[in-house]
């Protein structure tokens, strides 16, 4: 035998080992793919393999549908609570708008209410200034009655000089008594007219008495309660100074001076004047009247 038929035999020797191999590595991993498929839950139990393919796909089928079954259900109520939300939503947009037009409308009424303020801040100035002139008025009326009182006084003096002297003629007595009563009727007269000055302005003929108390209450806009009132004497256009009484004389601070503006029997309100104004008044300051 040749090198040539040596070659082959040693190849056929290797082909025939290789094949073998094949066939072993294929009966090795060789399965029966039928009963992979097929094989039930009960066989597959027993035999302790897995459950086939065919039963597999089934309870993946089944594990499909309930978990599409669930994302639905879970898809409605998502849209359930979007509509009630969109809805709560509607709602407070609703109560958001009415509250907006309450702010708008309390703004209006502000607005409103601090023009009236200032319409009644100019009226009460305006009645203030008319107050001063009546009471000027009334201050020269007042000078006017006086004197004509003490002409009155003069008069009357005169009437009894001449009614002592007996030696006058009865011409002069009678021309006397006629003067004196003319003087009588023109005081007459000027205490009428006094008199319905006195009630058309509710304004003191002169300053207040001499008088002291303590303030009650004060108010953001300057009104004062004060515990004085018409049994003292006080009247409206009257005014106090205020102050706050220290330790000591030196320590006494003046705090400004306030207009009667009402008064009842006890008790009366005042406006503090904005240029005599020298602090804040509060309860317990002492009122009196103006230092001269």
């Amino acid at each position: 035998m040749n090198v040539f038929g040596k070659i082959l035999i040693f190849l056929n020797l290797l082909m025939s080992l290789t094949f073998m191999s094949f066939a072993v590595a294929v009966y090795s991993t060789h399965k029966n793919w039928k009963q992979i498929v097929t094989l039930d839950k009960a066989t597959a139990q027993t035999a302790g393999k897995p459950v086939g393919l065919q039963f597999q796909l089934v309870d993946l089928q089944t594990e499909r549908d309930a978990l599409e079954a669930k994302y639905l259900a879970l898809q409605k109520e998502i849209k359930q609570e979007l509509a009630m939300r969109n809805a709560r939503l509607q709602v407070l947009e609703t109560e958001r708008e009415n509250l907006i037009a309450q702010v708008d409308a309390k703004a209006k009424e502000i607005e409103q209410v601090t023009a009236d303020k200032k319409v009644t801040s100019a009226a009460i100035e305006s009645l203030t200034i008319e107050s001063g002139k009546k009471a000027a008025e009334i201050e020269a009326l007042s000078t006017k009655i006086d004197t004509m009182r003490f002409e009155i006084k003069d008069n009357e003096d005169k009437l009894l000089t001449a009614i002592d002297q007996p030696a006058k003629t009865q011409a002069e007595l009678d021309k006397a008594n006629n003067q004196a009563k003319v003087l009588v009727t023109e005081n007459s007269k000027a205490k009428t007219v006094l008199k319905k000055v006195c009630l058309t302005v509710d304004s003191p003929v002169g300053g207040p008495p001499k008088i002291d108390g303590i303030v009650r209450a004060t108010t953001p806009d300057g009104l004062v309660e004060i515990s004085l009132g018409s049994d003292d004497g006080l009247m409206r256009g009257h005014t106090l100074e205020v102050y706050r009484e220290g330790n000591t004389p030196n320590a006494t601070k003046y705090l400004g001076r306030i207009e009667i503006l009402s008064t009842k029997a006890d008790v009366a309100v005042g406006k503090v004047i904005p240029q005599y104004r020298r602090g804040n008044i509060e309860k317990d300051d002492r009122v009196a009247t103006r230092f001269n």
